[in-house]
């Protein structure tokens, strides 16, 4: 009985409430962001004031997000092959000498206008775009080889080599596993998402091995202690910082990791300085709305009469939802180090910008849907033909 009284509160909120549910889900997560960033601006590099920056990315991010609310999808749908050729044009462009601006060893950026935009990081969204028209027009021919399966792998497989090459193995990888989950999920047979699965694998195990920067972290990643001065030290240090925090936290601004200790604590590790000042229930409750959104998200698409909205929705929570595993499985140490910021709360202004678009596009989805439903059941009402009662007495209608 109880069950069934949850399921129906859940069925109640993540389908008539799903759009508020997401926004309070998102803008949580971005003011806990905010108040960590807050914290370790005060205390680990006075130079550079990332509360103040991050807050300068979320007010850049409303417009887009209302962009992504009143966009056409209609105008999305027509134009999605264009998108995803300016953003291919754009990242064989970031890989010029004197275009694409370099940092830590990478190639990933474009100065414009005093900011620095990651191209693919909004790359992502034209992945996402392009696939799910793809998928709504192939729709009856998911299973075949070539259509289902090929086709649509070659495409994205381009694009990730584009990314490979700045490098940036973690978006290309990030984006290589939301596009054969949206194939699994599409119908593609399942052997044709094994040989995808292997490949792809195989692909990235050789390419790290190539790379002594990238086996260097792997063989640190399997001995955490005895590399914890060398190649595991971030590892190590966010590690104390969880261990540092305990249940209830230290207290905000009393983090001791962020000081000096934990390179990128702003960034790809700020889990742990938020664990280390929260507590580790604090951090456990934060994980539990991603969960939460995620699957409001998903079980809201699944109900979406647009198969082009639906193929979106999954696949900007899937984007999202992976970053996440991705994120705290590095910080946790239950996968290799990586360079990936935590969705809403990591400082990182490109993602963030691309976050809020994206947001705005999961209403857009469920909206139009909405206004779609509403207006095919007024047609079907308009031509309901009336019964013999009706007819006689429109008193009893």
């Amino acid at each position: 009985m109880i069950l069934e009284k949850l399921e129906a509160y859940y069925n109640y909120f993540s389908q008539r409430k799903a759009g508020w549910f997401i926004l309070l889900c998102t803008s949580l997560l971005m003011g806990l962001g905010l108040i960590i960033l807050s914290s370790a601006s005060l205390s680990f590099i006075k130079s550079e004031n990332y509360f103040h920056k991050q807050l300068l990315w979320c007010a850049l991010g409303v417009p887009l997000f209302f962009i992504g609310c009143f966009v056409d999808l209609k105008f999305l749908k027509k134009h999605c092959l264009g998108i995803l050729a300016f953003f291919v044009v754009a990242l064989v462009i970031v890989l010029v000498p004197g275009i694409g601006k370099m940092v830590n060893g990478s190639r990933r950026w474009i100065a414009m206008g005093g900011f620095n935009v990651q191209v693919s990081e909004f790359s992502k969204i034209a992945i996402i775009l392009w696939l799910a028209q793809y998928l709504n027009n192939s729709e009856g021919n998911r299973s075949d080889f070539r259509i289902g399966f090929f086709n649509p792998l070659l495409v994205v497989a381009s694009i990730c080599g584009l990314i490979f090459l700045e490098p940036d193995y973690g978006t290309a990888m990030l984006v290589g596993a939301v596009t054969v989950t949206l194939l699994f999920l599409a119908g593609t047979r399942l052997w044709y998402i094994g040989i995808a699965i292997f490949g792809g694998l195989l692909a990235i195990s050789i390419l790290i091995y190539l790379n002594p920067t990238r086996m260097g972290r792997i063989v640190a990643f399997l001995d955490v202690e005895n590399n914890k001065l060398a190649g595991a030290y971030q590892l190590w240090q966010g590690m104390l910082g969880f261990a540092s925090g305990g249940l209830y936290g230290r207290g905000l601004g009393q983090g001791r990791q962020q000081l000096v200790y934990l390179p990128e604590a702003h960034t790809d590790f700020i889990f742990p300085i938020f664990s280390e000042e929260l507590g580790s229930l604090a951090a456990i409750l934060v994980l539990a709305v991603y969960l939460t959104f995620f699957l409001t998200i998903t079980h809201s698409a699944k109900k979406l009469h647009s198969n082009f909205a639906k193929f979106l929705s999954y696949g900007i929570a899937l984007t999202i939802i992976y970053q996440v595993i991705i994120n705290v499985g590095v910080v946790t140490g239950l996968l290799p180090t990586k360079g990936m910021g935590l969705p809403f709360i990591s400082y990182g202004g490109s993602n963030l910008v691309l976050l809020s678009f994206m947001v705005g596009l999961l209403l857009n989805c469920f909206s139009a849907d909405q206004r779609e439903g509403a207006r095919h059941n007024s047609n079907e009402e308009q031509l309901r033909k009336p019964t013999k009662r009706e007819l006689i007495s429109p008193y009893t209608r």
